[in-house]
This record gives C-alpha cells, sequence and structure tokens, in this order.
C-alpha cells in the first residue's frame, strides 16, 4: 500500500511538473503555504478549489517554483476582466487506477473529453477568478476572453483536485498564469497653432511588451487615421536606449498613417523590453469642421488583428467675424477696414507676431463690401483685434480689442463689431465771399449810429 501511494504521488508529481512547464507555463509562485489537507490518503468525498491569479508578464522572470499554493503577489500587476473558464475532464479520480500515467494526460486529450457545464468567471481588479466547491476530479482551466491590451492568452493547463505537493495533498489550488499586455498613450502639442496653417503635433507612446524567454516578437507597430482637418507633413521613429536604422521600420504616411517594424527592428525591440518606443507625428490644420478635432491611435503586438486603443486626444477650434460699421448709423456697413489678430499671453496682454492671414498670406484681415471679414479657424482662447488701416474718410481707431474665441463651426462664430468716426468736415462760409460779410457788417454798424445820432438831436431840441 505503501509503495502504491508512492508511486502515485510521483504520478502526480509529474501531473505538477507537466503543469509547471507546461499548463501554468506562464504562472508565477513567489512564496510557499501550507497544504489544504495534511493527510496521507484522499478524502473522495472532500471539495477543493482552483483560484487563479492573473498578472501581467514581469520584467524580470521570478525564477521560483508554482507548485499551487498561495502566493504573494507584492509588487506585480494584476489584469481585471479576464474569462477563465473551468470545466471537469470525464476522468474519475475516485478510481486509484485512474491516477496512472496521469502524468501524460494532454490538454487536448481532456478537450476531447470533458463533461458536465463549464463555469466561467471573470477576474476582479485584484486578478482573481475563484472556482469553489469542486469534487474530486481533474480539470482543464482555459482562458476564453481577454481585455484588447492582452498580447496573447495564457495557454489552456490542467488541474486535479486535490494536487500533490510535497508528499501531501493540496485541495485548494492557486495558479498564477501570466499575461503579456501592451498599451498605447497618444498626447497632442498644439501650443504653436492659432490659426489656420499651424501646427500640431502628436506623440504616440508604447511599451516593448515583456515577453517570456520562448515567445517570439513576430509583430509591432502603431495605426493612425488622420483627421482630414489635419494635414499629414512628417514623422519620427525613436526607441530609448536603441539606434534604429532606416530598414528597422516602414512608415505609410499620410491620412492612413502606419508605422511597422520590420524583422531587425522586432530582434532589436526583443532586446529592450519595457523601453518606450515613441512616434512623433507632424501635422498642420487646415479646417475646423464642427471645431473639434479628436484624434486616437491603435497599437498591435504580434497581431495586426488585435488592435489596442490608446486615449481619445482633442484640440478645439472656432471662428471669428468682424463687422465694420459707421459709428453714427451701425447699419451702414464700411470696406476697406484693415486689422491684424495677436495671440495673447496668460495675462490677456498681446504676444508675438500677427496671426497671418490663410487666405493672402499677409498678416491684413480686411473688410470686403459688405462690411466684414472672416477668420475661419482660430484656436479656442483670448486674443487681441487691433485696426490698422481705416476705411476711406473714417478716423483710423487703433484700440486694442479683446476676443474670446469658444469651439464651434464657422457657421457660428464669434461677432465682434467696430465703428468708425467719419473724418469731421472743415467750416464753411455762411454767405459766398468774407468780403461781403465785412461789408454787410459795416452797413449795420453805420444803421446803428445814425439811430444814435438821431436820439441825441431829439433830445437837444427839447431842452
Amino acid at each position: 500500500m505503501k509503495s502504491s501511494l508512492h508511486r502515485r504521488n510521483r504520478g502526480l508529481r509529474g501531473t505538477l511538473a507537466a503543469l509547471g512547464a507546461a499548463v501554468l507555463g506562464s504562472a508565477l509562485a513567489l512564496g510557499t503555504a501550507a497544504p489544504a489537507h495534511a493527510a496521507q490518503n484522499i478524502d473522495p468525498n472532500a471539495k477543493g478549489s482552483i483560484t487563479v491569479h492573473k498578472f501581467e508578464e514581469p520584467v524580470t522572470p521570478t525564477g521560483l517554483a508554482h507548485d499551487g499554493t498561495q502566493q504573494t503577489t507584492a509588487g506585480l500587476t494584476p489584469i481585471q476582466g479576464v474569462t477563465f473558464q473551468v470545466q471537469k475532464v470525464n476522468v474519475d479520480l475516485t478510481d486509484s487506477t485512474k491516477w496512472q500515467g496521469l502524468e501524460n494526460y494532454t490538454v487536448a486529450q481532456a478537450q476531447a473529453n470533458l463533461t458536465g457545464t463549464p463555469t466561467s468567471v471573470v477576474t476582479d481588479a485584484a486578478g482573481t477568478a475563484a472556482f469553489p466547491n469542486l469534487t474530486v476530479g481533474l480539470y482543464l482551466v482555459t482562458e476564453t476572453a481577454a481585455p484588447s491590451k492582452v498580447v496573447q492568452k495564457s495557454a489552456p493547463f490542467l488541474v486535479t483536485i486535490p494536487l500533490s505537493v510535497k508528499n501531501d495533498w493540496l485541495y485548494d489550488v492557486h495558479a498564477y498564469p501570466k499575461n503579456t499586455v501592451s498599451s498605447v498613450s497618444k498626447a497632442i502639442d498644439d501650443t504653436k497653432a492659432n490659426i489656420i496653417g499651424d501646427p500640431i503635433s502628436f506623440t504616440l507612446t508604447a511599451k516593448v511588451p515583456n515577453l517570456p524567454a520562448a515567445q517570439a516578437l513576430t509583430a509591432f507597430g502603431f495605426v493612425d487615421t488622420i483627421d482630414s482637418r489635419l494635414t499629414y507633413q512628417n514623422a519620427t521613429v525613436t526607441v530609448a536606449g536603441l539606434t534604429l536604422a532606416a530598414a528597422d521600420y516602414t512608415i505609410t504616411a499620410g491620412p492612413n498613417f502606419k508605422v511597422d517594424f520590420s524583422a531587425s527592428g522586432l530582434a532589436k525591440l526583443k532586446t529592450v523590453q519595457g523601453a518606450d518606443v515613441k512616434v512623433v507625428i507632424n501635422t498642420v490644420i487646415n479646417s475646423i469642421g464642427d471645431g473639434t478635432i479628436k484624434n486616437k491611435t491603435q497599437l498591435y503586438v504580434n497581431d495586426p488583428k488585435n488592435l489596442v486603443d490608446s486615449n481619445e486626444v482633442s484640440t478645439p477650434w472656432g471662428a471669428l467675424k468682424i463687422t465694420k460699421v459707421q459709428k453714427a448709423d451701425t447699419t451702414k456697413t464700411l470696406a476697406g477696414a484693415e486689422f491684424e489678430i495677436y495671440a495673447t499671453d496668460a495675462a490677456g496682454n498681446k504676444t508675438g507676431n500677427a496671426l497671418v492671414n490663410p487666405k493672402t498670406g499677409t498678416t491684413k484681415f480686411t473688410t470686403g463690401t459688405d462690411g466684414t471679414v472672416s477668420v475661419d479657424g482660430l484656436k479656442v482662447g483670448k486674443y487681441i483685434v487691433i485696426e490698422t488701416k481705416a476705411p476711406l474718410g473714417y478716423k483710423l481707431d487703433s484700440t486694442q480689442r479683446p476676443v474670446t474665441i469658444v469651439a464651434g463651426s464657422t457657421a457660428t462664430p464669434v461677432q465682434l463689431q467696430v465703428t468708425n468716426d467719419q473724418v469731421p468736415p472743415f467750416e464753411l462760409p455762411l454767405t459766398g465771399s468774407t468780403g461781403i460779410a465785412l461789408f454787410v457788417g459795416v452797413g449795420v454798424a453805420l444803421i446803428a449810429a445814425s439811430f444814435l445820432l438821431a436820439a441825441v438831436r431829439r433830445r437837444q431840441q427839447r431842452a
């Protein structure tokens, strides 16, 4: 009987070894714990459990054994949202003869010999999926779904309840499979953009995935659909700690932008796992549409069809319409007024050079015959508008007028009305000449003097 137990233990140890090499192949073990049952014989009526702990592949392999006991996972990054399925294999492990040769039982055999209803559990925030109340038997554990950031699902693996460990039986088994994950972020730089034709750049960042030594890096690249309101200019690719050659990657330029690493580039990436790969895309804005330009990028690792989305970035734009009118009568619009527009600093003061009118290539924005001039694209923010030339016959008003641009289309521009006084006329004489006016004045004085002389004579006669 004792030798039979030893034989069974050796078989289970073989099974566990298989679990370590292929089943839990990516599993982690970071410590030890006492078996749940410390008995020499299997209890066929006992209940056990399988708890799967899902973590990202670490940069440096732990090098520790994985024996089914619960481990300390400090420093590891759990993966939430991975679906595991557990189903019993039609092998009766309450029969001692079925344990013989179990170490040679394969996943493929198990997949063709399942029984009962499978149970699926999704890992929680701690990366844990628990399957309690399992009867004695052989179980197939399969990762059936994972977030898009998971580069490759872990391989299916077999677990016995109980599991032999250190000459005892473990009924509550813990497995620590790892996944290689990938992620990508996108940042926008529109700090140099104020008006149509100005530059906007995007930086795409992804880390070279941490892969098990036996797993090859077969594909790595970025996909970015550039908004039609942006015109592609050029792009650069860099990897921290690497010097890339032109042959290490290809760039597909234009609106359907792509970066694909070649075989030589992939070989280089594998040597710097965890390093940042950066792609900078340079564009210029050509129109504003509805006023908000949104964009995100995608990354693929090993499978070009499994695209991981980045965060979404956006740049908000609006429009401005300047109307020039007569101050005395604002229904009368004025053509020929010229304006300059300036960006402002944090204090609201104008800064830098006047913005260039994309329609003329100059800094002048001139009102047309209807008295208006439209600026069909200004980034959201504060600006200063200054009149630099008045319409003919009107006074120049060079007041610095602040204007705040809000997001919107060219159909709903921010309105700015600027009035002008007419140049005042010269004072004109009341008659035809200054000589006639003088003559009339002398005549009035003579008449007044004659009336005064007559009044003096009358007083003298009375006396």
